[in-house]
């Protein structure tokens, strides 16, 4: 089974590189469809959350023996949550399909199945103005955005601090760290396909 991993700065454009790569790899891809398990799971609207798992609620949770997931301090309804996430992102390894899976905590959470795990990042300006086209909205204050990328990334990092070793971006945790300033995403993503069907080549040997 093959899997890769895109974690990502908000508006880097890891998402679009994840579904590129798992539409050229002819892989199974898994992002927002992790939110409408958790809705189905748990019966709650999967704008709500979403927003709570970016709510960055985590920052007082301690982190847990074993890496599992227990309520001693912290936000209990975004740890319920992040908890289910953990659960449905492992039932998805237990399929046995190959896939590319974006954000989350992946590479930590799927660890065990040593999967192929990429890093994106990009300087503050391209990540305004990816965010910007994103949005549509082209009024919207750089400010505005600037606080809300880094807000997110701050939730990011600390949910990912709960289960990890090494701090979220740290180079040492990924195979390949992939900086998208001044990038189009299209051309970039079979570079990027390359370099993982390679690992995945040198795994098997």
């Amino acid at each position: 089974m093959r899997i890769i991993t895109i974690s990502r700065e908000f508006g880097s454009g890891g998402r679009e590189i994840g579904k590129r790569i798992a539409d050229i790899l002819q892989m199974d891809y898994y992002d927002r469809e992790i939110l409408t398990a958790i809705s189905e799971k748990t019966s709650l609207d999967e704008k709500y959350i979403e927003a709570t798992l970016n709510s960055g609620l985590f920052r007082n949770f301690n982190i847990s023996f074993g890496r599992t997931f227990a309520y001693p301090t912290g936000n209990a309804d975004a740890l319920a949550l992040l908890t289910h996430q953990h659960q449905i992102i492992k039932s998805i390894a237990e399929k046995g399909n190959d896939f590319v899976i974006v954000g989350r905590s992946a590479d930590v959470i799927l660890e065990e199945y040593r999967p192929f795990n990429v890093f994106v990042y990009a300087d503050m300006a391209d990540r305004i103005r990816r965010c910007r086209e994103r949005s549509g909205d082209k009024d919207v204050k750089d400010s505005y955005l600037k606080r809300e990328i880094k807000r997110i990334d701050k939730s990011r990092r600390d949910s990912h601090a709960i289960i990890s070793g090494y701090n979220w971006g740290d180079k040492m945790g990924y195979h390949l760290c992939v900086n998208t300033t001044g990038l189009e995403i299209k051309p970039l993503a079979p570079l990027v396909a390359s370099f993982a069907e390679n690992y995945f080549k040198s795994m098997s040997k």
